[in-house]
């Protein structure tokens, strides 16, 4: 399918103002810096997106496509709890890496006095919230446990677990994320075994 230059114009903002969360942070991203970084006038970004937090979100929507496209790559490939365990960890580490997690960070963080960026924050944990309930429902299927787990509201907890560490790991707890990852790592044998027991 062939983009409209009105597409490629639109896309081009979201990658500004994406490059323009990871690099200047929230109260940095401003429309000027997103049309410097992009090279365009900042008047593009009211043209194409109404506002400046709109620009935001499709900033969230572009890295969060691509980060869900490797996550569930990285689902697939992985069958048993143990191997969802080392999975999590090494697609947070490049959630990391990636300039994900700062950018999930600086929304959620300037979102806090912003409803109308709230609103669109909380729309998109949704598509988080499902994945993470099919993850679930992958690791139970079979056991005993598969009918009688709050699945949702599990999915639901990995989320707000997920975003908690982002913010903390952004605030340079991330020693302590690591630690977090490797005893889910050494207790998924364990888990394991008693959800098919």
């Amino acid at each position: 399918m062939i983009k409209s230059p009105a597409q490629d114009t639109r896309g081009h903002i979201a990658a500004a103002a994406l490059e323009a969360l990871r690099t200047e942070g929230f109260a940095g991203a401003t429309s000027r810096a997103i049309a410097r970084i992009g090279g365009f006038n900042q008047a593009l970004i009211f043209y194409h997106y109404g506002s400046l937090e709109n620009a935001l979100l499709a900033a969230l929507d572009l890295t969060s496509e691509e980060r869900m496209k490797r996550y569930r790559a990285a689902l697939e490939g992985a069958s048993t709890l143990e191997e969802l365990a080392t999975v999590a960890r090494r697609i947070y580490d490049e959630d990391r890496e990636s300039g994900h997690v700062a950018v999930v960070s600086q929304l959620v963080a300037g979102s806090l006095a912003r409803p109308e960026l709230a609103r669109g924050v909380m729309e998109r944990v949704e598509p988080w919230v499902d994945f993470c309930e099919d993850a679930i429902r992958k690791t139970v299927a079979g056991s005993p446990f598969e009918r009688s787990l709050p699945i949702r509201e599990l999915a639901y907890g990995l989320v707000s677990y997920y975003l908690g560490a982002n913010l903390l790991t952004h605030l340079g707890g991330s020693a302590q994320t690591e630690a977090l990852f490797e005893r889910a790592e050494l207790l998924a044998p364990a888990l394991a075994a008693f959800l098919h027991t």
